[in-house]
């Protein structure tokens, strides 16, 4: 539980410093396509990774609690293995290799 906790907070840190660079980033970019971008499309891209990343995260402390049962009328055995199941697609999810790139030019 400590360490999905740690998790979570590592990943709303990193969410906040990404969003406040793509803010910045947009801002330098405001007459053009931003999403023609790379930078800001390979931000975009991190950004997506963490905030699943945290989604995960959030899901496992609820798994824990639901495992120490420390809220056992709020998170019912049903709860934690439904939590634990998205959990673990998440987790298979994040194992797939990403896509090739298409080579455009």
């Amino acid at each position: 539980m400590g360490s999905s906790i740690c998790s979570t907070l590592v990943e709303l840190g990193e969410v906040g410093r990404l969003s406040v660079s793509m803010k910045k980033l947009e801002k330098d970019l405001k007459n053009g396509d931003k999403y023609k971008n790379e930078e800001f499309r390979a931000k975009l891209q991190k950004s997506n990774e963490r905030t699943l990343a945290l989604v995960k995260a959030a899901m496992d402390i609820v798994v824990a609690v639901g495992l120490l049962q420390l809220a056992p009328k709020k998170v019912t055995p049903r709860v934690t293995g439904a939590f634990g199941f998205v959990s673990s697609v998440i987790s298979c999810y994040q194992l797939l290799p990403s896509p090739p790139k298409s080579k455009t030019q």
